[in-house]
């Protein structure tokens, strides 16, 4: 496992690092036994950076990576959200003082089992009123409660709104194989403002495993829109269309995983991305993206399927 400098922490994060969305059951059931065996095998394979959010299965997800990090606190770096608390139900929580956020946060350090967070991000990817995140941001700091703070969002605006003072960490972005689009601008002014990037849905929610095909049927409240009957389904027929392409660029004894995951660490901005891992095996064969990289001929056949900036 590599380790790259998350921006201005002056943190050495693993290459490939885990996402805990996965963990909070929202695509489908995973026990405690699953949810800490996963995360013991990520650590074990070199992840020292877990993210998850107070809003992933109603608080599911900080609990699992709490317990299952509790005997390796002082090893890892732990990252989490606020503000979509409930938002999946139509009850978002209404951030019109600070104090909304500083709650949530004494929230998440409880579900956590810690009494501290490492990076602590805003979840809203356009907050009407990025200064309260900030202040509130800066309030716990001072207090020791927080480390270092962050947004999860594609919105350069947004991003520049939360590093109003210099003093945002790392942004959490999506950007993946088939979404390009944050290199126009998001991903250059990054590498520009030393700011960490962190990435979600590298592996396109599943379809860059290339285990997918026309006939798959989602049960999971997160990839219903890709049935027949969904309002995703034309999308999802052209990202399958467009991983077939992809396949002969896989080198033989590897997977179309590695070779997506490799393919984000070869923007110079990018810090790590953070595949979900639901299971031991997945923890192991993401993490082994860490190690190694594509070279520049490969970079240029995707260039062609899968054009800068789109």
């Amino acid at each position: 496992m590599r380790y790259r400098t998350l921006g201005k922490t002056g943190w050495k994060v693993s290459a490939v690092s885990m996402g805990c969305w996965g963990i909070g059951g929202q695509w489908g059931e995973v026990s405690e036994k699953q949810a800490t065996d996963t995360i013991e095998a990520a650590c074990d394979a070199g992840v020292n950076l877990f993210d998850t959010a107070d809003a992933y299965g109603m608080g599911q997800s900080e609990i699992y990576t709490g317990r299952a990090l509790h005997g390796r606190r002082g090893d890892v770096y732990i990252a989490t959200k606020v503000g979509n608390w409930g938002r999946r139900f139509g009850d978002p929580p209404q951030f019109k003082t600070i104090w909304s956020i500083v709650n949530c946060c004494h929230a998440s350090l409880h579900r956590l089992g810690t009494d501290y967070i490492d990076l602590y991000q805003c979840h809203v990817p356009s907050p009407e009123h990025p200064e309260l995140f900030v202040e509130a941001f800066e309030l716990l700091k001072q207090q020791g409660k927080i480390r270092h703070y962050a947004i999860s969002t594609n919105s350069v605006d947004a991003l520049k709104a939360i590093n109003v003072n210099g003093q945002c960490a790392s942004c959490q972005i999506h950007y993946s194989l088939l979404n390009r689009r944050p290199e126009n601008d998001i991903l250059p002014y990054c590498l520009d403002n030393a700011i960490g990037v962190l990435l979600r849905g590298p592996i396109a929610q599943g379809i860059l495993a290339d285990k997918f095909t026309e006939a798959t049927r989602f049960d999971d409240i997160v990839r219903q829109s890709w049935n027949p009957d969904g309002s995703g389904r034309a999308d999802f027929l052209a990202r399958l269309d467009t991983v077939a392409k992809l396949r002969d660029l896989v080198p033989a004894g590897s997977t179309m995983v590695d070779l997506a995951l490799k393919f984000t660490l070869a923007h110079p901005a990018v810090t790590c991305p953070i595949p979900g891992m639901k299971s031991p095996e997945q923890a192991r064969q993401n993490a082994a993206a860490g190690d190694g990289e594509l070279d520049r001929a490969v970079l240029r056949r995707i260039d062609a399927i899968c054009p800068p900036g789109h």
